[in-house]
């Protein structure tokens, strides 16, 4: 079967238009998740939960078993990381590991094998599947983080009915997770999801074929926000309760068991018209189709996201400009793209708004007098093209003076992680320097204020 392309949604306009409406808007790049939704505090700092891990300060205890990962990963062997693994990652590890420096190294070795064997392309069984209603986006919570539909019923019959591998369902969910994780959330805000997890005209014995597919979405880890397990029977509900390590140990904390009566229970953390009408909302029932584009890229179905009365934390465009653009210790982890463009043509304009006054500045000096010999305008001409000589000189000079600063800095601090000499004047580095030395060697640079450390 043909390769297609990860991002092929790119090429279909109807495609790409559904995709865009699923990214995350402007007004959710301004939005900051309240203090108990970055980390659920506990006496013991081990069962800590934390839910947001990027640009956000650790705790001491974190940093302290960060730590002392580290050294254990370099005792028992260097592990090679792809090129998007982040240091939140390690963490996330660390949290569902509780700590465990052994289990964490075991559990990136099999995170690692898991990236590097995801697909890199796919094919058109693929597609459907993402259409089939087995794993599907739908709408967003109120404070924007992306539901995920799951029917075990849809997925009993691709595997049982349609004759579909478990390994091509599996490859469709990852393929989801991944354009979820890349295109739907944004680190640092924005970066777990709710669950809804149907089990309607499902029973016990669906759990050994299902366990399979859980693993899978369980490999995410810290990304569940809260975990619905809807239209579940009574008899069920207590099997999964016996086995609720099905979901993983953290998850499990977050599971919520609703039978077809208590669906409306899910609007304590989702507004109706992001719900399904089959699951208690105001919003159309999606319809599967193997043969369809209907389930992805996915469908937002309302814009209001809000529960009624709630006032979330959107701070206004300018406040995000200033603590974008400026040196702020609250500087988001990844700025909004459209506010970046934004940002750009307004300096673009700025630009040529300048240079057009000075054109006109030119053009309306005065004028010589009707005779005047043209020997003034040449030799004003060879003292300008003098002066701009004279000025590059000087830039050159300038960049040697800082280049050698950076090497005698090197020389006199080798504990020195990163250094960049540029406008903002953001140094990063080991806490062991001396930072008052550093200081006063930083202030022999040219137009360098003094160093902030992070």
């Amino acid at each position: 079967m043909a390769s297609i392309p990860l991002d092929f949604f790119l090429n279909n306009e109807e495609l790409l238009k559904r995709h865009e409406q699923a990214l995350p808007t402007k007004e959710m790049y301004r939005y900051f998740p309240p203090k108990e939704e970055i980390i659920l505090s506990d006496s013991n700092p081990k069962k800590n939960y934390r839910f947001i891990f990027n640009g956000q300060p650790k705790t001491d205890y974190e940093q302290r078993k960060l730590n002392e990962y580290n050294e254990y990963e370099l005792k028992h062997g260097k592990l090679s990381y792809p090129n998007i693994w982040l240091e939140s990652d390690t963490m996330r590890l660390l949290q569902a590991a509780e700590y465990d420096l052994e289990k964490t190294y075991n559990m990136a070795k099999d995170r690692i094998n898991f990236i590097n064997t995801s697909p890199t392309s796919i094919n058109e069984k693929i597609i459907s599947l993402l259409n089939s209603g087995i794993v599907y986006i739908y709408g967003r919570d109120h404070h924007f983080r992306p539901i995920i539909v799951i029917s075990v019923k849809e997925y009993l019959d691709a595997i049982e009915k349609y004759k579909y591998s478990f390994e091509e369902i599996n490859q469709s969910v990852i393929y989801l997770m991944n354009y979820l994780i890349k295109y739907i959330l944004i680190p640092g805000q924005i970066e777990n999801w709710v669950s809804m997890i149907d089990f309607k005209s499902t029973g016990v014995s669906a759990m050994s074929d299902f366990k399979k597919l859980l693993n899978t979405l369980n490999s995410y880890r810290g990304r569940v926000f809260r975990n619905y397990l809807i239209n579940i029977s009574g008899f069920l509900s207590f099997a999964i309760k016996a086995a609720a390590n099905l979901f993983g140990s953290s998850s499990a904390k977050k599971l919520k068991l609703l039978a077809k009566d208590e669906l409306h229970k899910m609007q304590e953390l989702i507004s109706p018209e992001n719900i399904q009408k089959k699951y208690g909302g105001t919003a159309p029932d999606v319809i599967p189709g193997y043969n369809t584009r209907n389930l992805f890229p996915p469908n937002m179905p309302s814009s209001n996201y809000e529960l009624k009365g709630e006032k979330l934390n959107i701070i206004s465009e300018d406040a995000y400009k200033e603590m974008c653009l400026n040196s702020n210790p609250f500087k988001p982890f990844v700025i909004c793209p459209k506010y970046q463009e934004e940002w750009n043509r307004e300096k673009e304009k700025e630009k040529i708004k300048e240079q057009s006054e000075i054109n006109t500045n030119t053009n309306t000096s005065k004028i010589p007098e009707k005779g005047i010999d043209n020997n003034l305008n040449i030799e004003n001409k060879n003292i300008k093209e003098e002066e701009n000589k004279l000025i590059k000189l000087k830039e050159i000079n300038n960049r040697n003076i800082k280049k050698q600063y950076v090497i005698d800095f090197l020389k006199e601090f080798e504990e020195f992680n990163i250094v960049e000499i540029h406008e903002d004047k953001k140094y990063f580095s080991n806490p062991k320097i001396n930072i008052e030395k550093m200081n006063n060697f930083f202030q022999k640079i040219p137009k360098c204020r003094k160093i902030h450390f992070y």
